[in-house]
């Protein structure tokens, strides 16, 4: 949907025609870069690693487990009764089940608190550049990414600008 309206908006700037060309000040930003570099989009990508660190030596240890099973199946597999290799290879499948189970948990909580983490962020920036495209008279101020935007002039480019502007409004924010 926010490709249709893009993709509109785009066709009626290109067929508005030289009337409006004067008037018109179009920018670019690259919003999934603004995040990753951004002070508080590193603050929150930082606390994200912190939280989960424990889950990924939890999901390391459960891997271990069943790939020891896995060994240990292939090496008794001559050994082992009928009966014996079929229980443990149920086992086997069923601790292959509980490791996909509880990292499918682990992606769930995390893309939560990834959102959650994110949310404020996103509400700031919308902000920041509305506020620095109406002082800097811009008409139009385009994600890089999700606009379709293939090729940019460097002139055009506001990402860096919107960095800066949003770690002084964090900065600021957090303060009061």
């Amino acid at each position: 949907m926010q490709r249709v309206i893009m993709a509109a908006l785009c066709l009626f700037v290109l067929l508005a025609g030289p009337v409006m060309a004067a008037d018109l000040k179009i920018a670019v930003v690259d919003l999934q870069e603004v995040l990753e570099k951004s002070d508080p989009g590193q603050k929150a990508l930082s606390q994200l690693r912190d939280d989960f660190k424990g889950m990924k030596e939890e999901l390391d240890e459960k891997k271990s487990e069943v790939d020891q099973l896995r060994q240990q199946i292939q090496k008794q597999s001559l050994v082992l009764s009928q009966e014996a290799q079929i229980d443990k290879e149920t086992e086997y499948k069923q601790r292959v089940r509980d490791f996909q189970d509880l990292y499918q948990n682990y992606q769930k909580k995390m893309k939560i608190k990834e959102q959650k983490l994110r949310e404020p962020i996103i509400e700031e920036l919308v902000r920041v550049i509305r506020d620095y495209g109406e002082r800097n008279n811009f008409t139009l101020v385009m994600d890089k990414k999700n606009s379709g935007v293939v090729y940019n002039s460097e002139t055009i480019e506001i990402t860096s600008k919107i960095i800066v502007e949003l770690n002084k409004a964090w900065r600021s924010k957090k303060d009061n």
